[in-house]
C-alpha cells in the first residue's frame, strides 16, 4: 500500500513540472522573449513597444557599406585604373597598406647566366687505386701483420705468413736445378730451373727473396703475402689459422688520398654537363669547407624508370677527411654568357601567361613578359617585357594580382563606394546609380520599401489590375 501510494506521488510531481515548463515556455515565446534563439547572432533590442531583433555585426557593416565586419575599408585606399594587359588594372596601394600586406621589392638586373646543376651523391674510393689482396696457393695462415679493418698499409708491406706446401716444393725444386747446373749438368736440368724460378715469381714472391734463395740455397717455411698500395683496409676476411685457397678475398685495399662521388644528374641537365668541367662539393659533416673536383665520367646510357645518368666527380683527398659513404651535395656551374634575370618570386605564371608587376611612379603597373625556360638560382632569364633596372613587387604580389583583376571584371560591384575603397571600371550613368527606373534604390531602406508595397505603391509598367490575389 505505502510502495503504490508513493508511485502516485512521484508521478503527480512530475506532471506538475512538466505542466510549469511547457507554460512557461509558452508564456515567454508569446512575449518574444526567445527570438535571439530562434535567429542565431541577433541580438534583442528594446524599441518602445516591446523588444525586437537587433543586427548582427555582419549586418551592420552591409548597412554602412563596409566589405567585412571588423575592416575599416576606408583605410584600404586602392586606386585602379586600366593597363595595357587583358584582364589586369594597374592598381596605386597607399604605403600603409603596402606595409600591412606586407609588400617588397627587387629589381631586374643584367648579370652573367650561370647555370647550376645541383645533385646529391655518394663518396666512393677511386677504383682505379683500389686493391683486392688473392693468394696465389694454398696454405694456412701463421702469423697476421695487418689484423683489423681501417689499418693503414704500405706498398710492399707484409700482410701474412702461411705456410704452403706447393710453395716449399718449388723452392726445393730451383734449388736442386741451380745445385745440378753447377755440376755442368744437361741442358734440360737447366731448363727445370728456369722453370721453378719462374713458378716462384708468379706466386708472388719478390725478387730480393729469391736473390737470397739462390744464395743461400735454403728454402723458405713460410710464404710472405705483401701489399699491392700503399692505402688503407675496407675490409678483412681472414684469421690466424685458416686456411686460404686462391679463390678467397683476403683483404680490400684502397688509396684514399683521391676519392669518387657517384652522382645522378637528369637528362635535361646533360647539356650544361661536360667532361673536365669543375664542380664544388660539400657534405653535411663538414659544414663551412667546400671541396673543389672535376667531373671526370659521364655515363653513356640513361636509366629508364629514373630519366637521370650517372655522373662521377673526382676530389682530391689529402687529409683523409672524406669518408667513402658520406653523403655529398654536387655543384656543377656552367656560363651561359650574359642576360636580364628578375627573382622569381615576383613572376606569376597562371598557366597561359606569365605575368609581374612593375613599379611605375608609385604604381603597380601589370606586364606580360617572356622567360627563359632555364632556372639561374632563385631567378629567372627575362626574354621580354622589362628592361634592366626595372622595380618589380616580389612579395604579396598574388594578393595584389587578385585585387587588380577584380578591380577591372568586379562586374556588379563596379562603380561602388565602399566607404572609401573605389572599384575603377568605367564611368557611372543613371541606370548604374539607381535600382530600377523611377526609383532611387539608395535612399530606400527596408522598413519604408515593405510599406510601399503594402500601401498599394506599384513599379513602373507593372498593371496591378491583371494580377490575381
Amino acid at each position: 500500500m505505502a510502495e503504490s501510494r508513493r508511485k502516485w506521488i512521484i508521478g503527480a510531481a512530475a506532471l506538475a513540472t512538466a505542466t510549469v515548463l511547457g507554460g512557461g515556455f509558452w508564456f515567454a515565446h508569446s512575449r518574444g522573449w526567445l527570438r535571439s534563439v530562434e535567429v542565431p547572432g541577433r541580438e534583442l533590442v528594446s524599441r518602445g513597444e516591446g523588444w525586437v531583433r537587433g543586427l548582427t555585426s555582419q549586418d551592420k557593416a552591409k548597412e554602412s557599406g563596409g566589405g567585412m565586419a571588423g575592416m575599416d575599408m576606408g583605410s584600404m585606399a586602392m586606386e585602379a585604373e586600366p593597363s595595357g594587359v587583358e584582364g589586369y588594372a594597374a592598381l596605386e596601394v597607399a604605403p600603409e597598406v603596402q606595409q600591412r600586406i606586407g609588400v617588397t621589392f627587387g629589381r631586374v638586373e643584367r648579370e652573367g647566366l650561370q647555370m647550376s646543376v645541383r645533385t646529391v651523391g655518394i663518396i666512393r674510393p677511386d677504383e682505379t687505386k683500389e686493391a683486392r689482396v688473392h693468394l696465389r696457393t694454398e696454405g694456412w695462415v701463421e702469423t697476421l701483420y695487418v689484423n683489423y679493418t681501417g689499418q693503414e698499409v704500405r706498398k710492399g708491406g707484409p700482410l701474412l705468413k702461411i705456410y704452403s706446401p706447393e710453395f716449399l716444393r718449388t723452392q726445393l725444386d730451383y734449388v736442386t736445378a741451380m745445385r745440378s747446373q753447377r755440376g755442368n749438368v744437361a741442358a734440360g736440368e737447366r731448363s727445370l730451373g728456369n722453370m721453378a724460378l719462374q713458378k716462384l715469381r708468379l706466386l708472388d714472391v719478390s725478387e730480393p727473396e729469391l736473390k737470397e734463395l739462390e744464395q743461400t740455397g735454403k728454402p723458405r717455411e713460410y710464404m710472405t703475402l705483401r701489399s699491392p698500395v700503399t692505402g688503407t683496409v675496407l675490409s678483412k676476411d681472414v684469421l690466424e689459422g685458416d686456411y686460404v685457397t686462391p679463390g678467397k678475398e683476403l683483404y680490400d685495399l684502397a688509396d684514399l688520398s683521391s676519392v669518387w662521388v657517384q652522382a645522378k644528374v637528369y637528362e635535361y641537365e646533360l647539356p650544361h654537363i661536360e667532361l673536365g668541367k669543375a664542380a664544388t662539393v660539400t657534405v653535411p659533416s663538414l659544414p663551412g669547407r667546400e671541396f673543389p673536383g672535376k667531373v671526370v665520367f659521364i655515363k653513356p646510357t640513361v636509366e629508364e624508370a629514373t630519366r637521370t645518368v650517372e655522373v662521377r666527380v673526382e676530389l682530391p683527398n689529402r687529409d683523409g677527411k672524406l669518408k667513402p659513404g658520406m653523403f655529398a651535395d654536387i655543384v656543377i656551374r656552367h656560363d651561359m654568357g650574359e642576360g636580364l634575370l628578375v627573382p622569381t618570386s615576383a613572376v606569376i605564371r597562371t598557366g597561359t601567361r606569365d605575368i609581374v608587376f612593375r613599379v611605375d611612379k608609385g604604381r603597380f603597373m601589370p606586364v606580360e613578359v617572356e622567360i627563359g625556360a632555364i632556372k639561374f638560382d632563385d631567378r629567372f632569364q627575362m626574354l621580354k617585357g622589362l628592361e634592366a633596372g626595372d622595380r618589380v613587387v616580389t612579395s604579396a604580389n598574388f594578393l595584389i594580382d587578385s585585387e587588380s583583376r577584380l578591380r577591372l571584371g568586379g562586374g556588379g560591384m563596379a562603380g561602388m563606394d565602399m566607404g572609401g575603397m573605389k572599384m575603377g571600371g568605367g564611368p557611372k550613368t543613371k541606370k548604374d546609380q539607381s535600382g530600377m527606373p523611377g526609383h532611387d534604390a539608395r535612399g530606400m531602406s527596408s522598413k519604408s520599401r515593405g510599406k510601399g508595397v503594402r500601401e498599394g505603391t506599384h513599379m513602373e509598367g507593372m498593371d496591378h489590375s491583371k494580377m490575381k490575389h
